[in-house]
């Protein structure tokens, strides 16, 4: 089969498809180019190679151990593959096992033509959703995880920090939950054009320390941090209110620095987030509550892995997709 690998650098190979086993093997239909994958092509963030990229994946069911029922369904997968026993995995937090691992991370992923995965992973996709849509479902689940980990009250003021990929999913998940003030802030250009259709203030970066900075500038109760970028925390402290929460969804594999007297003189909650709940995101897509379609700017099939990288990490770019 056909499939995006990384090994220093990205490349479509031929490899050796993927078996069942125990699992289910899925047939992919599409796969989206997120900040993860951008961030391990460019080698800031560490993994092991060669690998399979990608696990933003749709697709049917190929084969599937013991269920043939199964074979031909749409289907997305969770990411996260965990032992079962640990303390972890039995308290119902799989994505912290001890021995886990997730897709397109540490086990090969669905840039590819077939993608193995397992029967509790899997999630079956109404006919209402589209391919294009159906590769939103695991990011928004990830969207969705900000308010597990700390609730956002209505009418409490929220600024996102960096409106891309998933900034701008988050700002349609806040815009349900009726805030008092909801602005995005990053750099002129598409996507920030793209947050004010969606609802959003709009604030340039390079206009923050002006408009909110300074001891009598604007804060906001939750701040949400989708940057993809080392500042970008200390860019969210400056906009955040004393006993403020700071969401953080940046996963660029690099250190970063930031004020921690700031951090405990404010007493500034700053919660981490990951992967979040498929069937609420599924649910959230089939009514129409979260309209993903026109975040798309890219399409790109297998064979062009290099472009599809490049023109995913331009500044223009919002969402780019595979098309296998």
């Amino acid at each position: 089969m056909r499939a995006v690998v990384y090994d220093g650098g990205v490349a479509c190979r031929d490899v050796p498809e993927p078996k069942a086993e125990d699992g289910v093997v899925l047939s992919v239909r599409r796969a989206g180019i997120c900040g993860t994958d951008l961030s391990i092509a460019s080698g800031e963030y560490r993994v092991k190679f060669p690998i399979i990229l990608g696990h933003e994946v749709f697709g049917t069911v190929w084969r599937a151990a013991n269920r043939s029922s199964l074979v031909g369904s749409r289907c997305v997968t969770e990411i996260n593959f965990g032992c079962g026993k640990c303390e972890f995995c039995r308290a119902g937090f799989r994505s912290h096992c001890v021995k886990g691992e997730a897709l397109g991370i540490h086990r090969d992923g669905g840039f590819a033509e077939f993608v193995a995965t397992t029967l509790d992973n899997l999630h079956v996709v109404p006919d209402s959703i589209s391919d294009e849509v159906a590769v939103f479902i695991e990011p928004l689940a990830a969207c969705i995880q900000i308010t597990k980990m700390a609730k956002i009250e209505p009418g409490s003021t929220c600024a996102v920090v960096g409106p891309g990929r998933m900034g701008l999913l988050v700002i349609q998940l806040l815009k349900r939950l009726h805030p008092g003030r909801l602005v995005a802030i990053g750099r002129r250009g598409a996507k920030l054009e793209m947050a004010h259709r969606l609802g959003a203030e709009t604030i340039d970066v390079s206009e923050v320390e002006s408009i909110l900075g300074g001891a009598g500038g604007t804060k906001f109760d939750n701040v949400v941090e989708t940057t993809g970028e080392t500042g970008g925390l200390e860019e969210a402290l400056k906009i955040v209110k004393p006993r403020g929460t700071i969401h953080l969804k940046s996963t660029h594999g690099l250190p970063a620095t930031f004020d921690v007297t700031k951090v405990v003189v404010d007493e500034i909650r700053v919660q981490g987030s990951r992967c979040g709940p498929f069937d609420e995101a599924i649910g959230l897509l089939d009514s129409g509550e979260v309209k993903p379609r026109e975040l798309i700017t890219h399409m790109f099939p297998l064979e062009r892995c290099e472009e599809a990288f490049r023109v995913a990490a331009s500044k223009d770019a919002i969402k780019t997709l595979f098309q296998v």
